[in-house]
């Protein structure tokens, strides 16, 4: 049998549509489902994988604070909070007189006095221990001096007031209570005697001390003073904030195994595409395409919202902002089961990870490509400018275990011209050198209008000097994958670097060209007759070719061919007769057929704006051969 095979190879094609807010997953299924015909009309094994696939979460982290000279307050079971005093620290040393007699008796009292000299009253207080039964009838000792106190109102009693022993406490999260000195918490001890409540009432215990007498001409007069038993207690509080919001956006991760020849090792190659996220809830005009080595990702674990949910006021927790805490118990715990290593954890955030540089630092993942198949209204009395996330997105995939040769498309429907049908591939090319595999793998997409109202970005948005960290970080060419197209690496090895189409093309259509005068700019086109040739009856397309500024030519896009836009409607098929025969022993089988698919293509900004004739020139890709 002399069945032969044509050069291009078999590609499937997809065509369908998605709603906006689920575009990257639809589209990676469809590539991953694609069924690919070979040359016997069964299909080969589709080699793309989906690898992971995450929607968005959302938590919180927290960080520990300190702030001084807080007032300690308890809160009582009438649910206000009152102020903690400290008694002074002398109340045995007051003395009487200069003579540094104390004023406190054997028994451990303090009489307040009055007038001149000292005359006590019948008032007194208990300034050295105080001595209580625990609930488990055990006799506890309570130094007076420096303890921690609080007076609350009671009708009840004789001052209308109570006076309270406190201890500084923390009740866990699990309920269990422990001593702490930088927790703003206060436990009843047990009541201080009687006559305390009188002596720190709003009279105020009277200790009118003569310290010294002097003389004023006839007349004797004292020194008199009126020490302190307690004062407002504060203390340095510990206390716990929320940072801003983490969240993951919807990703999906494809990765691919392109076909190499026998004898060399086959390479995984990733495709991750993500789905913006902005503090509004999200962007539905694109997403967001990037290529890389080495992928490794682990999904999330647990309920995202068990890291603030009665821990923050939920109405301040969104990607951006910086959620409140309500409850400072719960995001105390939050906090140590976060900086625990040994701790359960309620949720995992996911994680990625890509093949390090040989600096063992930088990860092996190309700039984020804006992928856009919508803007925003510009029409003024619109109150909702943005699409929506139930907005279709149309899509055509032609797919081989090479690469996926993508158009989206965005529903007119809202805006007649407020949407995009643009171009990507993702994947490996067509070398020249037949040893071009191991680094032979890219993408490059379709960019909306570069206007800040009508995408959220400007030229200088997209311009690698003007942005290093988003698109130098492989040195001053390296590719953003909207005006070029990005791959692996060079021949030199020199990483995601710009390349640039190239194909057969006649006089470009340039404003300006200098000194050729303007009427020659363009080769003018009939409008109703070109494409098609007089000369052949068929219309003219070429490959295109990707060039390196350095390197030079390195090959071309597989299944996408380049022609212009001029008498030919989207979506048109154009059948191209490969002068292969399908059987050398069978004339009668015929020749192999390509058939692909016209689009024409309406991104603002694409690799084509960098090529020989930027305006009209757009794409076909391969739909099948037959």
């Amino acid at each position: 049998m002399a069945q032969t095979v044509p050069l291009t190879k078999f590609s499937g094609f997809v065509s369908g549509e998605s709603k906006a807010e689920d575009i990257i997953f639809n589209l990676a299924d469809a590539i991953v489902g694609a069924k690919i015909p070979s040359a016997d009309s069964s299909n080969v094994e589709n080699k793309w994988k989906k690898v992971y696939e995450s929607m968005s979460d959302v938590w919180v982290t927290y960080k520990e604070m300190t702030r001084s000279g807080v007032q300690g307050k308890y809160k009582h079971t009438d649910g206000k909070l009152y102020d903690v005093l400290r008694l002074a620290s002398n109340l045995q040393n007051i003395s009487a007189a200069k003579d540094g007699r104390m004023l406190m008796d054997e028994d451990g009292y303090i009489y307040e006095v009055l007038g001149s000299p000292n005359i006590k009253t019948n008032k007194k207080i208990l300034v050295t221990t105080h001595e209580y039964l625990d609930d488990k009838g055990q006799t506890v000792y309570l130094n007076i001096p420096n303890a921690l106190v609080v007076i609350i109102p009671d009708e009840t009693s004789v001052e209308g007031t109570r006076v309270y022993f406190v201890k500084q406490t923390q009740t866990k999260k699990n309920t269990t209570r422990v001593d702490s000195t930088d927790w703003n918490e206060f436990e009843l001890i047990t009541e201080m005697p009687g006559d305390w409540a009188y002596a720190l009432n709003r009279n105020g215990f009277k200790l009118r001390v003569e310290n010294e007498r002097y003389s004023s001409g006839s007349s004797n007069y004292y020194h008199r003073t009126e020490p302190v038993l307690a004062t407002n207690y504060t203390f340095t509080e510990r206390y716990y904030v929320a940072e801003p919001t983490n969240y993951t956006t919807p990703k999906v991760v494809l990765k691919a195994t392109p076909d190499v020849p026998e004898g060399i090792s086959s390479r995984d190659y990733f495709i991750m595409f993500t789905q913006p996220q902005n503090f509004a809830g999200g962007d539905y005009n694109y997403f967001d395409c990037q290529h890389g080595v080495g992928f490794v990702g682990e999904l999330s674990k647990g309920d995202p919202s068990a890291t603030y949910k009665g821990i923050c006021n939920p109405s301040t927790v969104s990607p951006g902002s910086t959620p409140v805490v309500v409850d400072q118990t719960a995001a105390e715990a939050m906090y140590e089961q976060w900086n625990d290593p040994e701790a359960t954890k309620l949720y995992t955030p996911p994680t990625i990870t890509w093949d390090k540089d040989f600096d063992g630092v930088t990860e092996l993942i190309s700039p984020a490509s804006h992928f856009f198949y919508g803007r925003n209204s510009t029409v003024k009395w619109l109150p909702n400018k943005k699409r929506r996330p139930d907005y279709l997105v149309a899509y055509h995939i032609s797919v081989n275990n090479d690469r996926a040769a993508v158009v989206i498309e965005g529903d007119p429907s809202p805006n007649i011209h407020g949407y995009y049908r643009s171009f990507g591939y993702f994947g490996k090319i067509v070398p020249f050198n037949d040893h071009d595999h191991i680094g032979n793998f890219g993408l490059t997409v379709g960019m909306g209008d570069l206007k800040q109202d009508l995408t959220g970005y400007t030229k200088n948005d997209i311009r690698t000097d003007l942005n290093p960290d988003k698109y130098a970080q492989y040195g001053e060419y390296t590719s953003n994958g909207m005006d070029s197209v990005s791959l692996l690496r060079t021949r030199g090895n020199v990483l995601y670097q710009a390349h640039y189409p190239a194909f057969i093309t006649q006089l470009p259509n340039y404003p300006d060209v200098g000194s050729i005068p303007k009427e020659l700019s363009k080769l003018v086109l009939d409008k109703d007759g070109f494409q098609k040739s007089l000369w052949t009856g068929k219309y003219h397309a070429s490959p295109v070719y990707l060039v390196h500024q350095a390197e030079g030519y390195r090959g071309y896009m597989d299944g996408v061919v380049a022609i212009y836009d001029q008498n030919l409607v989207n979506l048109d098929e154009l059948i191209v007769d490969t002068e292969i025969p399908k059987d050398n022993n069978n004339p009668a089988a015929g020749n192999w057929t390509e058939v692909y698919k016209f689009f024409s293509i309406k991104s603002p900004m694409n690799f084509f704006k960098q090529s020989p004739a930027p305006d009209l020139v757009t794409i076909a890709i391969l739909k099948e051969i037959k």
